[in-house]
């Protein structure tokens, strides 16, 4: 096989090959053979290995741990062009481990971007899409906008595609949102071609949801770029796609404006593969006008050029069977030759000593043979349980890594419930013993009679207002415990957030009334949100009764939809309000209860449950409050 080798690139490679071969430099040497596998990984990834395997084995004697990392990178990518993509994921590890342990922040980009390559190829896009996510978190960290741009575009495809196949509105906006942000770092950074497949994407998701105008007009944008840059596959890509677009718009005539240009410009590059696709399109175009005779014509087009595709790679089959005929024919006839010369030669005493000779060599490399292919058997073997055992063993890498991984987020993760659970405990420990030893205290007073029946009634309407909020907290806490449970998952649906509003404010009619509250339910009738509706329900309660505990008598409550964000709750109340010290340790308490206006008791643990909650159905939760005036509570779903 001839491998063509671009006249530059071929300067760059002997200069390279002649340095390698006369320097005693090792990191010379080494950098050179670095240099010639960059070169020679595009079109020839069997010598991009063995130069860059080269390149790693000196720079590993020399301790040129960055050299070593970046030769297997290129070793790395030349697996994944050949699609041994096993190969490729363990030498992407090895990399990754060195550019770690250099703490090369560029180098762990590049090869954690390149392990979700390998997964995308393997069909495992959510391992993929995990990578991506990992490499665009480092590419943050330095901003390193280009790899940024990439990551974008990467994360874009993914949910792209998603989005093509489950229609999930999620992905789409995902996939709007990472796209946008490629094209922009792209414009930034004048990443041309880039731009060209960006907003060939962004256009097809456009257009796909419907939102056809602005589809075509990015695929519009994408062809100039392709025009400016004379970029003929980008050109006729985009001059393709919106011919289609015009078509299924029942603009015929635009339709066949855009495909007659992709034609006459498939016919300049004097591809048959590209002028069969344009001819296939003029001659259905032609058809839907009614224009049969065209359409007969660019049918006809169509076919010959399919077929001189076929034709091409029949013929070069042909050649080379000619010329390796015409090759083995030539030696076999020089071989004659020389045989017949040899024989007219020779006496006729010598031949039969020839003879013998000859049988005794022929014996005797026939042995050789023999034994020699035995010794191969064994070696193929051989070699061939050492592949198994390394398979196995990168395996059982791959595995302890991953192992490794999910240990590491389960430990971070207990860590933090055991934290959480240490503070619940303390408030649990002061709040819920505090009612009890006071009914205790009381009872034993009252046994041994010194206290007056008015006294002991005085002391029972406290007691049941300190049991009420022992019983909130218990109800919270049971709450809470089931969803800690392993059955207990989150079970998101479409909620009707009026209704849930409406059931509240049923639940706590009777705390309204005593306190004259008037509780304002602005939100439509028709507003629903994709969430967990318990969760979600248990989040409302605490916050109003909450409002409830900390709003003067006569006040009001008012629950509304944010009119900027139409997934976020407001529930604002005309009560005491916070200073920024207390809003602060709103969630993460230290202090206990506090009273309300009225003296109610609560148990100070409701809005630690509710962060709680917020956090497993994706939710945040946030607080403004003007002192001695209101408090905004703000629920984002």
């Amino acid at each position: 096989m001839v491998l063509f080798v671009p006249p530059i690139q071929q300067s760059q490679t002997d200069s390279l090959k002649t340095v390698v071969e006369q320097t005693d430099n090792d990191s010379i040497k080494a950098s050179g053979l670095y240099n010639l596998s960059k070169i020679y990984y595009p079109y020839d990834q069997d010598s991009a290995i063995l130069f860059a395997t080269e390149a790693k084995e000196i720079s590993h004697a020399m301790n040129f741990r960055k050299m070593e990392a970046n030769s297997l990178n290129i070793i790395g990518v030349s697996y994944l062009i050949k699609a041994e993509y096993e190969k490729a994921l363990s030498t992407h590890f090895e990399a990754l481990g060195i550019r770690e342990t250099l703490q090369d922040t560029v180098g762990m980009i590049e090869s954690t971007m390149n392990l979700g390559n390998i997964y995308y190829r393997l069909n495992d896009p959510e391992k993929a899409v995990l990578q991506y996510h990992e490499a665009l978190a480092l590419a943050q960290q330095i901003n390193h906008e280009r790899a940024m741009s990439l990551l974008f575009n990467n994360l874009g495809s993914f949910y792209r595609d998603r989005w093509l196949a489950f229609k999930d509105g999620n992905d789409f906006t995902l996939a709007k949102d990472y796209l946008e942000k490629s094209l922009t770092l792209k414009e930034t950074l004048q990443d041309n071609r880039g731009i060209i497949n960006t907003l060939s994407q962004l256009g097809e998701l456009y257009y796909e949801s419907g939102e056809k105008a602005k589809g075509i007009e990015m695929v519009e944008k994408s062809l100039e770029y392709s025009e400016e840059l004379n970029d003929i596959e980008g050109r006729l890509s985009s001059l393709g796609t919106l011919s289609d677009y015009y078509r299924d718009e029942q603009s015929l005539s635009k339709s066949l404006a855009y495909a007659k240009e992709a034609y006459e410009l498939a016919e300049k590059t004097e591809s048959y593969y590209q002028i069969s696709i344009a001819a296939s399109r003029m001659s259905n175009l032609s058809a839907l006008n009614k224009d049969f005779e065209n359409a007969y014509e660019f049918q006809l087009i169509h076919r010959a050029s399919k077929d001189s595709v076929f034709n091409d790679s029949r013929q070069k089959i042909r050649d080379e069977l000619e010329i390796q005929y015409e090759s083995e024919k030539k030696e076999l006839e020089n071989q004659k030759l020389t045989q017949d010369q040899a024989l007219a030669e020779l006496t006729i005493t010598r031949k039969n000593e020839l003879l013998w000779i000859f049988i005794s060599v022929g014996l005797l490399l026939l042995g050789l043979a023999w034994h020699q292919r035995k010794i191969n058997q064994k070696l193929r073997i051989a070699h061939h349980k050492l592949e198994e055992t390394n398979q196995k063993v990168q395996l059982q890498n791959n595995q302890i890594q991953e192992q490794a991984a999910q240990l590491k987020t389960s430990n971070k993760e207990l860590k933090k419930a055991n934290k959480f659970r240490e503070k619940l405990f303390s408030i649990i420990s002061h709040d819920l013993r505090t009612p009890f030893a006071s009914l205790n205290n009381s009872l034993d007073l009252w046994q041994e009679g010194e206290l007056s029946l008015t006294e002991m009634n005085y002391i029972l309407s406290n007691i049941a207002t300190n049991t009420r909020s022992a019983s909130i907290l218990l109800s919270n806490l049971l709450t809470w415990a089931r969803t800690q449970m392993s059955s207990e998952k989150v079970e998101k649906t479409e909620v009707a957030l009026a209704e849930l509003i409406t059931e509240n404010q049923q639940l706590f009619a009777k705390q309204l009334d005593q306190k004259e509250l008037t509780l304002h339910n602005e939100i439509p009738a028709e507003v629903t949100l994709h969430t967990d509706r318990d969760r979600l329900r248990f989040i409302l309660r605490n916050i109003l009764s909450n409002s409830i505990k900390f709003t003067p008598d006569g006040g009001e409550i008012t629950v509304s939809i944010d009119p900027d964000h139409p997934t976020a709750i407001l529930i604002k109340d005309s009560g005491i309000g916070m200073s920024q010290a207390q809003i602060d340790s709103l969630f993460n308490k230290k202090q206990y209860s506090s009273v309300g206006t009225n003296g109610e008791q609560g148990t100070g643990i409701g809005l630690m449950l509710c962060k709680d909650f917020a956090d497993s159905i994706g939710a945040k939760i946030t607080v403004s409050s003007q002192a001695g005036r209101s408090t905004t509570f703000r629920v984002e779903i």
